[in-house]
Formats: structure tokens, C-alpha cells, sequence
């Protein structure tokens, strides 16, 4: 009996392999494409990489693009874990805006990666913050950084004029 007159089809792979599972079409593929669905990890995932898809609607919009976001983010990681997720929470409220329905090339990939990455940061970095609240805590920072990076340099070129 063949699998048509059983009802079922043959997923791509099966049909390349001459494999028939006796399952219809339709689940074959879904359970195809759920493979690849699993947990993409942080081996498997560059949070500066951004998506082209991403990328290129961000020019064409006039917004901002992602990528420097999650360079900050990167670079602050060690000094102060929760500004680093506040930036992640950000690039990942900014590629939704986007692209909603995540349908650019690599776009669910990319979202549900940073996705899960926040969901695992959360409380940690909660539990470390410092101040009372996410907004404060980004001020603290900014404070922080402006003067012993901004202020500190514009002090130097000014010394160096006089």
C-alpha cells in the first residue's frame, strides 16, 4: 500500500532518503522545522550579530540600528550585569518594534535567542542591582561612566590647551 492511499506523505527528507513514516505531510514538516527550533544557547548565539533583515529595516526607517546596543551591553557586562540586560531588554524591545511578526531572515532566530538570554538573566541581575529601581540604576551608571570617562578626558584636553 502506498503513503498516499494511507493518507500519509513523505517529508522532504524521507522522500530523499525513499523513507516513508506513514505520517501525513503536514506533520512531517512541522516536526521538521520544530528540530531546529530548540535552544539556540550561547555557543550558538553572537549578541552583536544582528540580522540583515533587521539591519536593513532599521536604515530604511530612521531608526536606530541594534547592533551598537548590544555592543554596550557586551562591554558593561562585567561592571554592571543589570545595565547590560537593560541595553539587551532594550535591543529586544527595538528589533519587535522592527519587525513585529519576525519575518525577516533569521529575525525569530535572533528574538527568541536575546529572548531566552534575558529570561535566564533576570533575576540574577535583579538581585544584584544596587539602587531601587532599573531607572536609577541606569542613572548611577551613566554617572558613573561620565566621570570617570567623559570628564576625566575633557579635563585632559583642556589641561593640555592651557
Amino acid at each position: 500500500m502506498s503513503s498516499t492511499s494511507r493518507g500519509g506523505g513523505m517529508g522532504m527528507d524521507q522522500a530523499a532518503a525513499g523513507v516513508d513514516t506513514g505520517a501525513p505531510s503536514s506533520i512531517q514538516q512541522r516536526l521538521s522545522r520544530t528540530h531546529t527550533a530548540g535552544n539556540l544557547g550561547e555557543t550558538a548565539f553572537n549578541s552583536e550579530e544582528v540580522p540583515s533583515s533587521l539591519s536593513e529595516i532599521a536604515r530604511t526607517s530612521s531608526l536606530s540600528e541594534i547592533a551598537p546596543i548590544l555592543r554596550v551591553a557586551n562591554e558593561v557586562e562585567i561592571s554592571n550585569p543589570r545595565v547590560a540586560y537593560l541595553c539587551r531588554f532594550y535591543a529586544f524591545e527595538k528589533a519587535h518594534t522592527l519587525d513585529p511578526t519576525s519575518s525577516g531572515r533569521g529575525v525569530r532566530q535572533f528574538k527568541t535567542a536575546l529572548l531566552q538570554r534575558l529570561e535566564r538573566e533576570n533575576d540574577p541581575t535583579l538581585m544584584g542591582r544596587v539602587k531601587k529601581s532599573d531607572a536609577r540604576e541606569m542613572q548611577s551608571f551613566y554617572q558613573h561612566y561620565y566621570k570617570k570617562y567623559i570628564q576625566a578626558l575633557q579635563n585632559a584636553a583642556d589641561k593640555a590647551e592651557l
